[in-house]
């Protein structure tokens, strides 16, 4: 039996599950998709754009609205719209900046804002302790992934090679041709290439050999040491660069790796932080405000790609106690996976695996722990506001 009209607009995973839910509590769904590229075709008045797309759309009979596209503005702009076409129309929508959230909701009470990052990370946690039955499978092994060996730059150690064989030579040059000891030889080349030149051993009178000799060793020596120079400058930078990245190799035991710090990782990684949970980040933007913040709450930030050679290795996984993978993609989650488990079998697997048929397949096939959909944790959340739409905000949270 139908109880009333719910309208929803938007696309993706979350508004086809919030339409299963809503259809299988009894309610009649209107679904419209393309309202966005209808604002864009004609960017002139939104607000009448939207008008003429829900033309047909008897809003008293409504029951809900829900505004589930995935991404903030176009919520907003939708939802504005709606506020201006009806005042008094309930509406429901996803919202994933948590700072405009109270402004939109003081100002229209039927509005209910809900965050599904926010709402599905405390599964992801909870996954950190679940219990895990795993089956017995024969003949299953996962490949080794050998030790990565990062590439070498040789050519510093080869200027070095060059300049100590050009003080050596010059060294025994000056010994032998100009007849000065050991101690004298050696001294007179280090203070020439120094550019020192205290001139109590000088070859104003020598040969023009000898001159020759000393005027190709300082030029040799001018270019090795500023090769030098520059080459360990730019390395120390480099090193610098990396640090403040996070790159570097991390010692921690049991510890979680948190692959992805978008929208579901930020809440995933702040519960950590508040529960006192070791934890490595690693993501792929060096630019993400994301990043900064947990960078100064003293959260170790691994900038870089956790699909790279050596990436998992330098964040710990040998010794890491779970990996969570929220990267916004199945395969790279997937993948990140199954590479973390190759090198540490026993590993907890945690992916957000947004189809949850094919995480149910990846779950029992691939032998991996927990896949969770986000959409799947929170789709209940944004039907059950149907039941009491005035006070079902304070009851879900």
């Amino acid at each position: 039996m139908e109880k009333g009209n719910v309208l929803i607009i938007g696309a993706g995973h979350l508004v086809k599950r919030v339409k299963k839910s809503v259809i299988h509590r009894g309610y009649a769904v209107m679904h419209i998709s393309d309202v966005i590229s209808a604002i864009a075709a004609d960017p002139s008045s939104t607000i009448d754009t939207i008008a003429h797309a829900l033309k047909d759309v008897d809003f008293a009979s409504l029951s809900m609205v829900y505004v589930l596209d995935e991404k903030d503005e176009h919520n907003l702009e939708i939802v504005i719209a709606l506020i201006a076409l009806d005042p008094d129309i309930a509406i429901c929508t996803s919202l994933f900046n948590e700072n405009l959230r109270p402004h939109f909701q003081a100002a229209h009470a039927r509005l209910h804002i809900l965050n599904p990052a926010r709402l599905a990370a405390p599964a992801f946690i909870d996954a950190l302790t679940e219990p895990i039955s795993r089956k017995e499978k024969k003949h299953v092994h996962s490949p080794v992934i050998h030790p990565v060996r990062r590439p070498t730059d040789s050519f510093i150690k080869i200027l070095l090679a060059s300049f100590a064989l050009l003080i050596i030579s010059a060294t025994v040059f000056f010994h032998f041709y100009e007849g000065l000891s050991w101690l004298d030889a050696f001294y007179f080349v280090v203070v020439t290439v120094a550019t020192v030149g205290y001139g109590d051993i000088h070859l104003r009178d020598s040969h023009a050999l000898s001159k020759i000799v000393n005027i190709i060793m300082i030029l040799c020596s001018t270019f090795f040491i500023w090769m030098i120079f520059s080459l360990t400058v730019d390395r120390l930078i480099k090193k610098r660069v990396q640090l403040s990245l996070g790159q570097k190799k991390y010692r921690y035991r049991n510890h979680v790796i948190l692959c992805g710090l978008g929208r579901l990782g930020f809440f995933i990684a702040e519960e950590l932080y508040k529960k006192g949970q070791k934890v490595v980040i690693i993501d792929s933007n060096e630019e993400s405000p994301n990043s900064r913040y947990f960078r100064n709450l003293g959260i170790d930030v691994y900038t870089g790609n956790a699909l790279l050679p050596g990436v998992l290795e330098d964040a710990g996984i040998k010794n890491a106690g779970a990996l969570i993978a929220v990267v916004n993609d199945d395969y790279t989650n997937l993948q990140i996976g199954l590479n973390a488990r190759s090198y540490k079998h026993d590993l907890r697997l945690i992916l957000r695996i947004f189809d949850e048929s094919m995480a149910k397949v990846i779950k029992d096939k691939l032998d991996i722990h927990l896949t969770l959909s986000m959409t799947a944790l929170v789709n209940e959340k944004f039907a059950v506001l149907l039941a009491d739409r005035t006070g079902a905000e304070d009851n879900i949270q």
